[in-house]
């Protein structure tokens, strides 16, 4: 109830703002307004100061509601599987070991908090295709949980007739790179081979999705690379509802710093030793680019400056974006990382037409992997980042596109995939190319 009584002078100008002036774009609704308005005001309040990142952490926690007809089931997941994720990772990190800090190679005794997310009476151990989703949630990479998503989540399970797996991964800044990636690689193995009292048999690959939103759609993203290069059996594809691809988020500036905390304290100081590190040792190849040392401190809470590059921090980086899953990236036309995920398409879709940054330069030919990614991009008009969360006709139809993408990918339709399209979907579901102004973005 505090809460609501802090807002309410925000959602009356909202609504006083919506009759008088109109909504921001024509297809909001008053609902959509306020509910956007409450969003954005969230997270600008946390991020001026307001709260420490434990107190934010904490905020963003908080259950939302379960959808009628779904339910819930909360397990734990075996440290073994990150010690088996460890083995993989450790691999495909080493050109890039002399930038990370080693903390994450120590792992403790804690297991992964995870949930399965269904349909009751599903029967589906007895499916021929046990569809399953592998779902990674948004928050920065330093805020929400599998709790906080289980409005989205729940959904998903209803509307895709599928078993949804949701993990709490380690979160930055206690946790720093690649701790969630090693959680999400952790649970993609468990399906794979999963311990004799986890009440199903192990899952074939090409029954997996895996889907995230915001930056859970990157990390989906940054999975989908490490299984390629580890030599792991693929999915069956990824779904992305915008992704963080190119990680330049939680910039550390004097001024819009969250209130001091002993973890704050621990992670600075942890920070500059890393950095100091860095430049001291000089032990491998630079792989930042030159603008980033003009900058002091740190950019990220996720990853030193001198690491977000590595492909696997940002996906949008890698040498190449071929032979992965098919993909379905998913963004607002009127959100901030619209035309990452323009770029991120068209590199995945169309290699040699498409490349990467100068300083990866040459770095695509040489790469293994040469066989264009099969993607779907659809920007849907006046929406903003993560939209699925709020109430419109876009968010149905995103839906109903997604849960078709699944069903495709996993051969529950036993249909072909499109080949690969950019599409612009308007406030009435009604389809179209791109438009101009998205093209010259790419």
């Amino acid at each position: 109830m505090a809460e609501l009584i802090k807002f309410s002078p925000l959602l009356i100008s909202t609504s006083i703002k919506h009759y008088l002036n109109g909504p921001p774009r024509p297809s909001w609704d008053l609902k959509f307004h306020l509910t956007w308005a409450l969003y954005k005001s969230i997270f600008s309040y946390t991020s001026m100061g307001a709260k420490t990142i434990e107190q934010m952490q904490e905020d963003t926690f908080r259950p939302t509601p379960v959808q009628a007809g779904a339910m819930l089931n909360e397990f734990k997941i075996n440290n073994k599987y990150r010690h088996e994720a460890q083995v993989h990772l450790e691999k495909i990190l080493k050109p890039y070991e002399h930038v990370l800090d080693t903390e994450w190679r120590d792992l403790n005794d804690n297991e992964i908090n995870a949930e399965w997310v269904q349909v009751p009476n599903d029967e589906w151990e007895k499916r021929e295709i046990r569809k399953t989703i592998l779902y990674l949630h948004g928050g920065g990479y330093y805020l929400c949980s599998k709790e906080s998503h289980r409005n989205i989540t729940s959904s998903i399970a209803k509307k895709a007739d599928a078993r949804i797996l949701v993990i709490n991964y380690r979160l930055a800044p206690q946790n720093q790179f690649p701790a969630a990636l090693q959680d999400a690689l952790a649970a993609y193995l468990y399906l794979l081979n999963p311990p004799k009292d986890a009440g199903f048999e192990p899952l074939n690959p090409k029954n997996i999705v895996i889907s995230g939103d915001s930056a859970g759609g990157g990390l989906s993203l940054a999975l989908g690379l490490a299984i390629r290069d580890a030599g792991l059996p693929s999915c069956a594809g990824i779904t992305c509802w915008m992704m963080n691809v190119l990680i330049f988020f939680q910039i550390w500036r004097k001024g819009i710093n969250h209130v001091e905390s002993q973890i704050s304290k621990e992670f600075k100081e942890k920070a500059a030793a890393l950095t100091a590190k860095i430049k001291k040792q000089n032990l491998g190849p630079k792989i930042w680019h030159d603008s980033f040392d003009k900058l002091d401190g740190r950019l990220e809470m996720y990853a030193p400056k001198e690491g977000l590059a590595i492909p696997y921090v940002s996906p949008i980086l890698a040498e190449s974006l071929c032979n992965l899953p098919p993909l379905l990236l998913v963004a607002g036309g009127d959100e901030r990382l619209r035309d990452e995920a323009i770029y991120f398409a068209h590199r995945s879709a169309e290699p040699n037409k498409y490349k990467g940054p100068s300083y990866n330069a040459g770095k695509f030919e040489k790469s293994p992997f040469q066989t264009p990614t099969n993607t779907t991009l659809e920007i849907y008009e006046e929406m903003l980042h993560v939209f699925q969360g709020m109430e419109h006709t876009s968010t149905t139809k995103s839906y109903e596109r997604t849960v078709e993408f699944m069903n495709r990918v996993t051969n529950v339709l036993n249909e072909p995939l499109p080949p690969s399209s950019y599409n612009c979907i308007n406030a009435k579901g009604e389809f179209g190319p791109l438009k101009e102004h998205h093209k010259k973005s790419s």
